[in-house]
């Protein structure tokens, strides 16, 4: 019998029945390997790298190459930032996926490899070549759900439950309430969404330039029953929405958007706690917030998942190429390390006594009092002098 050999196809036709069967068998099942998803976002120069065995799928990795950088990326990278990605093997035929990747990865020429977003534990690394630098890029909080709204409500701690009911309370006092948006309605509610990402966030959006992309991988899924989006509204407002991904058992949480009036504060958060209550009641393993570290999502859940970047370079120009993106992106992570440590700082100076948020809220304030010459007229001579910290 002939072994398996390697095909590279820019598109998966007929075999992506058995692509998504190897999805769900993997250890993460990412909604970003689904067949419809890639054929929809991916980009020119597209190579899905087939294992096979006659008529049989054994495992595969969709990656595309994009120029003048002589580079290869994970098919659907960029703006819409895929999770969980790896290689696709069929159980026990892990190292022959490997060893024929590899051998495609490898072969002669100058590129520099840069996969984003892979799981931790991903036999990837394994196929690329030379020296491959591994970098944490981000984490991933999930939760795994019980069998009930009711368990799962009953781990967050007691404050935040208060909060949820408050919130849902006067929410639905506003005439508001949660809705599941399926099948072909789901076009509409991706035109509600482009419009409130649009007003919450404007030309800071990373996303709004690449939302045809995601529209076309989102609304492919409608035919695999396996995208949801979520609302918080009625007939005639949306006030929050919540696009989701359903897969493998598992409910994968995307591009949210809401109205920023203070009207409708906490919409997100209670319907974040719907769709996880939505989730348990129709047997789902677990909800997955995907990746960032926000502190909103930690309030539902201690729990996330790691994801890497594997940075390797073929040849001379691939080598160099892959040391300069590997120092930048250490660059990069040590930036947003010290933002990240400023806003810190400034959400513990706000919780300090007497301390309040400014108008603008850019500036932190908090009394403070000028000491006398005597250690005991400090009492009868406070002066209001207040200090400000910037954001």
């Amino acid at each position: 019998m002939a072994p398996p050999s390697l095909l590279d196809v820019p598109r998966l036709d007929g075999w992506a029945a058995q692509w998504d069967r190897l999805v769900d068998s993997s250890p993460l099942p990412s909604p970003f390997l689904r067949s419809w998803w890639l054929t929809g976002v991916g980009g020119s120069g597209r190579h899905f790298l087939l294992v096979v065995d006659g008529a049989q799928l054994l495992g595969g990795l969709a990656v595309e190459r994009r120029h003048p950088m002589l580079s290869v990326r994970m098919m659907g990278d960029g703006s819409l930032c895929p999770d969980h990605l790896d290689l696709l093997a069929a159980p026990g035929h892990e190292a022959a996926a490997v060893s024929l990747l590899r051998g495609w990865l490898c072969r002669p020429g100058e590129r520099l490899l840069d996969l984003k977003g892979i799981r931790a534990g991903s036999r990837l690394t394994e196929a690329l070549p030379g020296r491959v630098r591994r970098q944490p890029m981000s984490v991933a909080p999930f939760t795994p759900l019980p069998d009930s709204p009711g368990a799962y409500r009953a781990t967050l701690p007691a404050q935040f439950r208060k909060n949820l009911r408050v919130g849902a309370k006067r929410l639905a006092a506003e005439g508001v309430a949660h809705h599941a948006v399926r099948g072909p309605a789901v076009i509409q509610s991706l035109d509600t969404l482009r419009e409130l990402h649009q007003s919450q966030w404007g030309s800071r959006s990373g996303f709004l330039p690449a939302f045809d992309r995601f529209a076309a991988g989102f609304t492919a899924g409608c035919a695999a029953d396996e995208v949801v989006v979520h609302e918080l509204g009625n007939d005639d407002l949306v006030v929050a929405t919540v696009t989701a991904f359903e897969v493998a058992g598992r409910v994968s949480l995307y591009q949210s958007a809401r109205r920023t009036d203070r009207r409708w504060r906490d919409a997100t958060t209670v319907l974040l706690a719907a769709i996880i209550d939505d989730a348990c009641a129709r047997g789902f393993s677990e909800v997955d917030f995907l990746r960032g570290d926000e502190p909103y999502k930690g309030r539902f859940t201690p729990h996330h998942r790691e994801m890497f970047r594997l940075v390797a370079g073929q040849g001379v120009a691939g080598r160099l190429g892959g040391v300069t993106q590997a120092a930048r992106f250490q660059a990069t992570q040590a930036a947003v390390r010290c933002v990240r440590s400023g806003r810190s700082t400034v959400a513990r100076l706000k919780a300090l006594p007497g301390a309040y948020l400014s108008s603008e809220e850019s500036i932190v304030k908090w009394p403070i009092c000028k000491l006398s010459q005597g250690p005991g007229t400090w009492r009868t001579g406070l002066t209001s002098a207040s200090s400000h910290i910037t954001r």
